[in-house]
């Protein structure tokens, strides 16, 4: 588990145009209040672009949760003001930008507006909406068309959502449902999650059946040690954050918030339990189970733990359901969206770095 660090150290590396490669400037943000799937899809996009372009990190000066992870990633990042960007590192060939945080960005576009320099934004439901010249959203649900912006050239839809790149190589795998259900992993996303898995893990220890029980940790502490002490019996509850995708891939049932962590698990073919943090993750979900996706166990703060056992009752009952769970899932998400992405962003470097050559006006 990696746990927020008090390091200040900026890093802004130096860069020369000698080495061929374009930058590619991206703007995100993490932290318990926002989230990490933001950050976690940047690093992703960042590590699948390395070898075609130079990414650097912007990021809030106080923003020490996507510090922590990108220091530990050995990734370029710069934290100084937004402001000041412009005079602190050369021009960018593109600016990707997914962050839920909008302070700063209408400058930060105008800027690149004004130097022809393209601007990729990734949203979820569409919210933060910008003026970027091409906008992903990789949600489920479908963009309202009244109110997209009239320049902005838009890619909806899962086949957008991007995932680590393990998850296409899952999809392609062969995913074996059995007659009963053995293990169970649980990922509530990378913030203080206390409350909700306290829940699940009441209502697995009221299903009461002996089954392995996986927790992802997540990226800040909220008492994870204390809770891994308590008495789960029958179940064989631990914690563990290495290889979540086999470890998601390999476990019979995924119980899961309603971000990131729910569309890795319908690519991975996992029968899937979801709750929501809040109202916009609950459109997520329903939508997801319309479509006979998952199972949707409403908002998590009204999520009783009887309620869950009679859930997982009815499914270890059903393997027909689970089954059918799985394929709509694979359905839905193919995980080729980093894939996908990654040509949208290169085509704009690309058009960019000839505008560069000819000299922009």
């Amino acid at each position: 588990m990696k746990l927020s660090g008090a390091k200040t150290m900026t890093v802004v590396p130096q860069y020369s145009r000698l080495t061929g490669l374009p930058y590619l400037w991206i703007r995100t943000a993490a932290g318990p209040k926002i989230g990490f799937g933001h950050l976690r899809r940047s690093l992703v996009l960042a590590e699948a672009l390395r070898d075609a372009c130079r990414p650097v990190f912007l990021l809030d000066p106080g923003d020490c949760w996507s510090r922590t992870q990108l220091e530990d990633g050995n990734c370029s990042f710069y934290c100084d003001g937004i402001d000041q960007v412009w005079e602190s590192l050369p021009e960018p060939d593109a600016i990707l930008i997914d962050t839920r945080i909008s302070s700063g960005l209408d400058g930060l576009i105008s800027a690149a507006k004004t130097r022809r320099i393209p601007v990729i934004s990734i949203h979820d439901l569409g919210l933060n909406r910008l003026p970027s010249d091409k906008a992903i959203d990789g949600s489920v649900v479908p963009m309202n068309p009244d109110s997209l912006h009239p320049n902005t050239q838009y890619f909806t839809g899962p086949d957008y959502m991007v995932l680590d790149p393990i998850y296409q190589a899952l999809s392609l795998l062969n995913k074996p449902i059995h007659q009963k259900m053995r293990s169970v992993l649980i990922n509530l996303g990378g913030g203080d999650s206390a409350r909700f898995y306290r829940k699940v893990l009441e209502g697995l220890k009221l299903w009461a059946h002996e089954i392995e029980v996986i927790g992802v940790p997540g990226f800040s502490s909220w008492g994870q040690e204390e809770l891994a002490r308590n008495d789960w019996t029958p179940l064989h509850f631990r914690w563990d954050g290495r290889n979540i995708p086999q470890l998601l891939f390999g476990a019979d049932l995924a119980i899961t918030a309603g971000g990131i962590s729910a569309y890795e698990a319908l690519c991975a073919g996992t029968p899937l339990l979801t709750l929501a943090y809040d109202e916009l993750q609950q459109i997520t979900i329903k939508t997801l189970s319309s479509a006979e996706a998952c199972i949707d166990l409403g908002l998590g703060d009204d999520l009783l733990p009887g309620d869950l056992a009679i859930q997982l009752s009815r499914l270890e009952a059903d393997i027909a359901k689970r089954q059918l769970l799985s394929r709509n899932g694979r359905r839905i998400v193919d995980g080729r969206g980093t894939e996908r992405v990654v040509r949208i962003i290169l085509q704009s470097i690309s058009n960019s770095s000839q505008q560069m050559d000819r000299g922009r006006p």
